[in-house]
């Protein structure tokens, strides 16, 4: 990989600045240069950097030094960036062509900014939204109740208030697209997989997507 490509000249000092994340994004998984990145390009490219990893730590086991530890750290992260891959693919992909085009990638830097603050007030109002009775669960009535009105246009129109507005659950397409993948994106937070999502394992969902989103763009920026 040309890791030059990953900064800007003019950061603070003379320094290179970073380039926004979903630059960052294109010039390493857009292996075919053609405006788009798949999720296949995005696999093999972090199979690359797995391999690389793990010849650094061969090549490390028998010093002296941590060289070894930081090549497993990367390795770690590597496979932990490929099993979140497809579901952010599938929150970003406006038209369902299984690609992200350019218009839809530059929603990784405004993400960006947005993960790294609480996530709570968010959650807790979706949840809330979905959650007619109360009950601090959201069960497969509820959850088919949100993919119609009134319920749908509640909880699209808290994401599109707030800053993370996921591209997938968007006013701008058509509703049927977004019920489903809302359903989509429910279905991710039932971490049991009973059909229903308690508020905790709704919580605990949004805690770990975060926290998956911003070690995947300090994988992409420290390499």
């Amino acid at each position: 990989l040309a890791l030059a490509a990953l900064s800007q000249p003019g950061g603070r000092g003379g320094a290179p600045a970073a380039a926004p994340l979903h630059q960052v994004v294109e010039q390493v998984f857009d292996t075919d240069k053609d405006g788009k990145v798949t999720l296949s390009e995005i696999t093999t490219t972090l199979d690359g950097l797995a391999a690389i990893s793990g010849m650094g730590m061969a090549g490390g086991a028998g010093g002296a030094g941590g060289g070894g530890d930081a090549a497993s750290e990367m390795a770690a992260k590597i496979r932990a960036a490929k099993r979140f891959a497809p579901q952010l693919i599938k929150l970003m992909d406006v038209d369902s062509s299984g690609t992200l085009s350019r218009s839809e990638l530059k929603w990784l830097s405004q993400a960006h900014k947005r993960m790294k603050s609480s996530l709570k007030d968010l959650a807790q109002g979706v949840f809330d939204a979905i959650d007619a009775d109360a009950d601090d669960s959201l069960s497969p009535q509820e959850q088919t109740a949100a993919l119609s009105q009134p319920v749908l246009g509640a909880v699209v129109g808290l994401l599109e208030t707030d800053p993370i507005k996921p591209p997938a659950l968007s006013a701008s397409i058509e509703e049927a697209a977004t019920a489903e993948n809302l359903r989509a994106a429910v279905a991710l937070l039932d971490g049991d997989g009973d059909g229903s999502v308690s508020r905790k394992e709704a919580y605990r969902a949004v805690a770990a997507f975060k926290k998956q989103f911003l070690e995947a763009a300090t994988l992409l920026e420290t390499m």
